[in-house]
């Protein structure tokens, strides 16, 4: 059995048990004890784990253990363990039929660049990077590839998910405000199983707009980029799939990135994306969301205040089913009109530049605001 197994904390196997339908129905100094499924006469089956991962016999009990879940899912004993081991990670498969030296080593630089860049995305939305941000380089020690040969050579790019973050409180809480987030390592694979499904509609709609448009929540041209250089050190097409961490929910919208193949028409809007969004100056995105804050400093109605005494938050739902936060500063008239829009719980729509800053994503220099429905 992999050695690995017997190297994972206690909490780690606990958690695993707790999100596949098991309970705790007793714990003392020593040990937990597990309970679920059920026997022929409706008794549940029992798990026992030791309370310490140093304790002598703890590999004992974490392969019996195994071994009871094997003989419950009908799975073998390889596939319980490696579900054990990557349980909190996110898994992106890049499957390419390229087995020479050379080739592998010229598809690991763009492989970096469309995790950096995704993580670039999640700091600033442009169209196109020059360099990596403090968040991309700290994404890029936190990822793991890793090569395997099974039959075609597969490369398993791996993320360890962190735990759920709270959102922080910049003006007030909104009773439909979820308050939280996914950590960044989940939102970089979102972004990547977002820009895939953008590439499979604008193959389907013969048309690369999906790509272009999908920039928000999808790649940018450096993105698309990466992807056209994975294929060309690979002679036939690229099959990406993409494997969420039972840790956290499945994300919506991207939960089904799954047995993606990349194609010679596919490379053909991949281009051409990559092409416009290099054109493109950094440009006002479109955002429509709900207003769940306002807070003013002066008088909402008065004609003499700064430029950043009048602020709002809207909730924005991106594609994948998360919320996002933005921070707005306006003036009278459309600070009133953001007021009026919370007391009727109105959609709003404003375009701006996003900015991720210390205190959360700000939309810069609004405009059009209103109130759509």
């Amino acid at each position: 059995m992999n050695a690995a197994l017997y190297a994972l904390p206690t909490d780690h196997i606990k958690s695993y048990l707790l999100r596949s339908g098991w309970q705790i129905v007793n714990r003392n100094e020593r040990c937990y004890v597990f309970e679920g499924y059920e026997d022929a006469n409706g008794q549940p089956f029992e798990i026992v784990l030791p309370v310490n991962e140093d304790a002598p016999d703890y590999p004992v009990y974490v392969e019996h253990s195994v071994r009871i879940l094997s003989a419950l899912t009908d799975q073998s004993l390889e596939s319980v363990a490696n579900n054990l081991i990557l349980f909190d990670r996110d898994i992106l498969t890049i499957e390419v039929d390229s087995r020479s030296v050379d080739n592998a080593a010229m598809q690991m630089p763009p492989i970096k660049r469309l995790i950096g860049h995704s993580a670039n995305m999640e700091r600033s939305l442009k169209p196109y990077f020059n360099q990596y941000y403090l968040e991309a380089r700290k994404m890029l020690k936190h990822f793991e590839i890793h090569q395997r040969d099974n039959g075609s050579v597969s490369y398993h790019v791996e993320s360890q998910v962190g735990e759920i973050e709270p959102y922080q409180k910049l003006l007030f809480r909104d009773p439909e405000d979820p308050g939280e987030k996914f950590p960044l390592q989940r939102r970089v694979m979102e972004r990547i199983a977002t820009g895939l499904i953008d590439l499979e509609n604008s193959v389907r709609d013969q048309d690369p707009h999906a790509l272009i448009e999908g920039i928000a929540d999808g790649f940018n041209a450096n993105m698309c980029n990466a992807m056209l250089e994975i294929s060309k050190y690979s002679p036939s097409p690229v099959q990406y799939n993409i494997d969420w961490s039972r840790k956290l929910p499945a994300p919506q919208g991207v939960r089904d990135a799954r047995n993606v193949l990349v194609e010679r028409p596919h490379l053909e809007y991949l281009k051409s994306a990559c092409d416009k969004l290099k054109q493109r100056k950094p440009r006002f995105q479109r955002i429509e969301g709900r207003v769940i804050g306002l807070s003013s400093k002066v008088d909402p109605q008065s004609d003499d205040a700064e430029k950043n005494e009048r602020s709002i938050v809207v909730l924005r739902t991106d594609r994948r089913g998360s919320g996002r936060k933005l921070w707005i500063n306006l003036g009278k008239d459309d600070y009133i009109t953001a007021h009026k829009a919370h007391l009727d719980w109105a959609t709003v729509s404003v375009e701006g530049t996003a900015i991720n800053r210390r205190a959360g994503w700000q939309l810069a220099d609004p405009q059009e605001f209103k109130i759509l429905r």
